[in-house]
């Protein structure tokens, strides 16, 4: 049987979302195939195996028991334990990690040095992703559609609070979004309809980030979402159409909502055109931001059919298998399937030269630097 490490949890605010698309994986993955290692990232960045993991109740009270996680760099390897450790070959990690500390790249960085193939997208797809200013940038870059935006620090809020104020509104009209750069799952968001507005969703965002975000919002637009599957080329998924009752989905709205205000309209009813945009988007940003095993991106189409790309997700919430039934691929399937693409991408990156060698230390003569000593 292969070795796999499910990750989840983590330093991050999207923590308990992060917990339960992990659950929903370790249920939905092959026990007869694969030996399950489910390693939860702690609100203090430790790495543990809990007793009780698929029982959401576990992860809202003080953690006693558990054992403790050790990586060893450069050999596909851990050990598990307290006192007496025991050591396990790894074949392979899934990515469950929401948000910093785990989205956005460090897991990429960690399984690199331990030689470990992650089913999640590469150090620079990740955090480029994950920080919303930069993942604009470069869809400006590439000619990839996106809303007005402009953006600003926590330095420049605290030195003009005024002087920021009137550049942002000075660049784009109100209505607004005010968004933290490096967040997810809607958490620090706010529309902002009139300057006072503004300015408490500047403070509310900078709570969470030092650099915020502002976008020109949308009225009347339609939120179309759609996943990508694969290393650089990609196979798409059905679309779907959130429908809510605000112009934006808020955290309480996507995770909270008892009520059947907030559905959900799979394969919508989009102008042919808008969909073909769509199609050609994904498969461009996939390769664009060097992105690989599954992710979720999403669009917003105006009234008038103008197609926008609003953010890339390099771990969706669900592993967005939810958007995969539709084309007939089962949850367990969809995770078969980013294990073989992890170890894919794994294989193709150890093909590469990572040494070279040369006479430079050889010769090298430490008096040679002594004329630059002060």
């Amino acid at each position: 049987m292969q070795n796999i490490l499910v990750f989840y949890g983590g330093k991050s605010v999207e923590h308990d979302i992060s917990v339960i698309t992990a659950i929903q994986t370790l249920k939905n993955i092959n026990k007869e195939k694969y030996n399950i290692f489910p390693i939860y990232q702690t609100k203090n960045n430790n790495f543990v195996i809990l007793k009780h993991y698929l029982n959401p109740k576990t992860y809202t009270k003080q953690i006693k028991q558990f054992k403790k996680v050790d990586f060893l760099f450069g050999q596909s390897k851990i050990k598990i334990g307290k006192i007496f450790k025991k050591t396990y070959k790894i074949d392979c990690a899934i990515n469950c990690l929401h948000g910093i500390n785990g989205e956005d790249g460090t897991l990429s960085a960690l399984m690199n040095l331990c030689d470990i193939p992650l089913s999640s997208s590469s150090i620079l797809g990740s955090s480029v992703c994950m920080d919303k200013i930069i993942m604009k940038d470069v869809f400006v870059a590439n000619k990839i559609p996106c809303v007005d935006y402009t953006y600003i620090t926590q330095k420049d809020y605290d030195f003009n609070k005024d002087l920021c104020i009137k550049n942002i509104l000075n660049t784009i009209d109100l209505p607004l979004i005010v968004k933290p750069s490096n967040l997810g799952s809607s958490i620090g968001i706010t529309k902002a309809t009139t300057e006072k507005e503004l300015c408490d969703a500047l403070e509310i965002a900078l709570c969470y980030d030092k650099r915020v975000i502002i976008e020109k919002c949308l009225e009347n637009f339609k939120e179309v979402n759609i996943s990508c599957l694969g290393n650089e080329d990609c196979e798409l998924s059905s679309m779907e159409q959130p429908i809510n009752w605000q112009n934006f989905l808020n955290f309480q709205d996507k995770y909270q909502q008892t009520d059947k205000q907030n559905t959900k309209i799979l394969n919508p009813d989009l102008d042919d055109n808008v969909k073909e945009q769509i199609k050609i988007l994904s498969k461009k940003m996939f390769k664009v931001f060097d992105l690989s095993g599954v992710v979720r991106i999403d669009f917003m189409v105006d009234e008038n059919n103008i197609v926008y790309v609003n953010e890339i997700n390099t771990v969706p919430g669900s592993l967005a298998f939810y958007l995969w039934k539709d084309k007939d691929v089962e949850f367990f399937e969809l995770i078969d399937k980013l294990i073989s693409l992890a170890k894919e991408k794994h294989k193709h990156l150890n093909m590469h030269k990572y040494n070279f060698t040369s006479n430079v230390l050889s010769e090298f003569k430490g008096q040679q630097l002594n004329k630059y000593a002060k």
